[in-house]
């Protein structure tokens, strides 16, 4: 009976051992621990400076598995993280010594059909939504010189629009001269002048009313000139409404032959490359920030600071998880979103390639669709769409305060007013005022005093003498006017040969002999 209790409890504690020894290791040819060869590229991958703990995505995904398939008691043993993505590659297959056995390498790029790498598995694990374009905040006013270019597209219909009013003077000129010689002078030049201006204001329905046809001629003349003139203003506003409006909603934004910043060895450099852009490459997202802005302290190889950088291109994760760096607030904005799909995945190594171990991990990552859309809706921020979109900001950057643009033409503008200025002020005082106060007769104030004792008479008096002072310097103007017409007259005639008898001079009237006081 005894003998039968003791087998019974060793019986229980071999299976207990069993049981235990199973859930630890799964498989018997999962390895000890598990090497992990990783790139820091958040919010993939990456250590937290303070904690020094490792954070992101594949963190967590890569526990569960390991878990799920080789149980509780393998270890995961990180490795130094690498700089770029081409380093990570260059470790896969390249075994030095039996610790590397096992080990694990992410993230790799690949896509979510991908089950290959070289010569070992690839498990496609988060598929990137796209990558962001990025653009800075101030593009040198490219926005407002496309505006004034689009503008100056309708030059063509400008130039016939003032031939036609320049043939219309004319015709209007001579239809109408010989009836309204007032305001369409006989003159040629200053007649079909005044044509043009009469044809320009009424094609523009502005209308002043300065000119007016009077013949029956001229007047049907302009009625079908009115006409005429509307059709061409709207030819005219409509090609420069046209061509605003093609600007504002062209939002596409090309990476062929543009200078375009990428980090270095990742799938946006390789995006940028097979689009024909010139990809420059920095090696920090800070760096990426500073060389859209064009920060001249950042020195880019291969790059000009003069030359124009289009934009940016990277990961819509990794741009999300940076989103305090790469805001508006930073000086860069979104441009677009180009739909390129690609996968984040992981490549196991040695240990890890036998049949049964690789079937679970495929298995087991194919049930974990709905933990992985959690932990990246959980992990994932997405990188704000600018204030105003690309249309709004075409055509409000013309006005935009800020822009380069607007603060030339008002600059220009405030320099060309004070300069005028300060012409028609030299001008008022030192000619025009002059000349007034030479050609102006010389007169004498005669201040009259009023006193509560003056009588009625006086008053009179006082009045009647200076209605006769005013009225004799009137005369004597004209009576001076006169004189110098006549003398100009005589000697005209003087130096004609054909007249025999001389005019003889004028006989001027003296008019400064002491007036006499009105009784």
């Amino acid at each position: 009976m005894k003998l039968k209790l003791i087998l019974l409890l060793v019986g229980i504690y071999l299976v207990s051992e069993s049981s235990a020894a199973t859930n630890c290791t799964r498989y018997n040819s999962c390895p000890a621990s598990v090497q992990i060869a990783w790139w820091d590229v958040a919010p993939y991958i990456y250590q937290k400076k303070d904690t020094q703990q490792y954070e992101g995505i594949f963190n967590e995904i890569i526990v569960d598995l390991i878990k799920e398939c080789c149980g509780t008691c393998t270890e995961l043993v990180y490795r130094g993280g690498h700089k770029n993505s081409e380093e990570l590659k260059s470790k896969v297959d390249n075994i030095v010594n039996s610790s590397d056995i096992g080990a694990l390498y992410f993230p790799i790029y690949g896509s979510m059909t991908t089950i290959k790498f070289q010569s070992r598995s690839f498990f496609p694990v988060v598929e990137s939504p796209g990558i962001i374009f990025l653009q800075g905040t101030k593009v040198d006013a490219n926005a407002a010189n496309a505006v004034m270019g689009a503008v100056l597209q309708g030059w063509p219909v400008l130039v016939l629009t003032l031939i036609m009013a320049a043939l219309s003077g004319i015709v209007m000129w001579a239809l109408d001269s010989y009836w309204n010689p007032e305001e369409f002078p006989s003159s040629f030049f200053k007649g079909s002048w005044e044509g043009f201006w009469w044809a320009f204001v009424s094609m523009t329905t502005v209308g002043y009313g300065d000119r007016a046809p009077k013949s029956f001629l001229a007047r049907v003349f302009a009625f079908f000139w009115v006409l005429v003139g509307l059709v061409i203003i709207s030819i005219f506003t409509a090609t420069v409404t046209t061509s605003l409006t093609a600007l504002s909603l062209s939002n596409d934004i090309t990476l062929y032959g543009n200078n375009i910043i990428a980090m270095n060895n990742t799938e946006e450099q390789r995006y940028g490359v097979k689009n024909n852009a010139k990809v420059f490459v920095v090696n920090t997202i800070e760096d990426l920030k500073k060389a859209i802005k064009r920060d001249e302290d950042l020195v880019i190889e291969n790059l000009n600071a003069e030359d124009a950088v289009a934009g940016g291109l990277i990961d819509s994760y990794v741009a999300g998880h940076h989103n305090t760096t790469l805001s508006e607030l930073e000086g860069v904005k979104v441009g677009t979103i180009f739909d390129h799909q690609f996968a984040y995945g992981f490549v196991t190594g040695s240990a890890l390639e036998t049949p049964l171990i690789t079937n679970c991990l495929r298995r087991a990552l194919s049930t974990m669709e709905s933990k992985i859309t959690d932990i990246i809706k959980n992990k994932m921020t997405a990188l704000p769409e600018p204030a105003q979109s690309a249309a709004e900001e075409k055509s409000s950057n013309l006005f935009d305060p800020s822009s380069a643009i607007f603060q030339r033409a008002v600059f220009t503008c405030l320099g060309l007013i004070a300069l005028l200025t300060v012409a028609g002020i030299v001008w008022e005082y030192c000619y025009w005022r002059p000349k007034q106060k030479k050609e102006a007769p010389e007169k004498k104030e005669i201040s009259r005093v009023i006193t509560p004792h003056t009588s009625f008479e006086e008053l009179v008096a006082a009045q009647c003498q200076e209605l006769e002072d005013a009225m004799i310097t009137e005369v004597m103007a004209f009576y001076k006017a006169f004189n110098h017409k006549l003398d100009e007259i005589r000697k005209r005639h003087l130096r004609d040969d054909s007249l025999d008898q001389k005019i003889p001079p004028p006989q001027v009237i003296n008019l400064d002999e002491k007036k006499q006081p009105i009784k």
